[in-house]
């Protein structure tokens, strides 16, 4: 039961992965710079991706998936929170598109699935007899996590460049640190 949940975190790992490839491509070709609540959503994401990242590398461990379970419900409550902005205010939803639903709305809905994930796994209860252990992963797994690794420093670098040193803010037009 250990290797089945150590592949889930893999696959969750790598499918965090791809969504904040995803969205730092939509917003280098696309040009969409992201507001606040968006970059925030993105720190949830990240957060979610060290959870799955811990387990891959260490082991499955009550911890991990309370770091996965947590980051999803603060990413959960602000992509809610965005989405009532945008119907209290105009009532008209903003923002990029992707299957005809808003980006806000896809976050909203994959933070519940990363909570029912997160759950789900907690009850695989034969990854948690070995214990957090410190041994090399798979070539598969370690490729993995140096690609979380990197897709988060890539983030980090555009939210510096957006916002500089300072607070950002939802009017942000471009990339201030560069303006400069």
């Amino acid at each position: 039961m250990a290797a089945i949940a150590r592949i889930i975190s893999f696959l969750a790992l790598f499918a965090t992965c791809a969504v904040l490839l995803f969205v730092l491509y939509w917003q280098l070709v696309g040009g969409e710079v992201p507001g606040s609540l968006a970059l925030m959503q993105r720190i949830a994401l990240v957060g979610i991706g060290l959870g799955f990242l811990l387990n891959v590398r260490f082991g499955g461990s009550e911890s991990h998936f309370g770091v996965v379970i947590v980051s999803a419900a603060v990413g959960l409550v602000i992509a809610a929170r965005q989405m009532l902005a945008y119907a209290a205010t105009s009532g008209a939803a903003a923002g990029p598109q992707m299957f005809e639903w808003h980006f806000y709305t896809w976050s909203l809905v994959g933070f519940f699935a990363a909570i029912l994930l997160a759950g789900a796994m907690l009850f695989i209860e034969g990854q948690f007899v070995e214990g957090v252990r410190d041994t090399r992963p798979s070539g598969a797994a370690q490729a993995s996590g140096w690609l979380f690794v990197l897709v988060t420093l890539a983030h980090v670098v555009s939210a510096l460049l957006q916002c500089g040193f300072e607070a950002c803010f939802d009017t942000s037009s471009g990339y201030e640190l560069l303006r400069r």
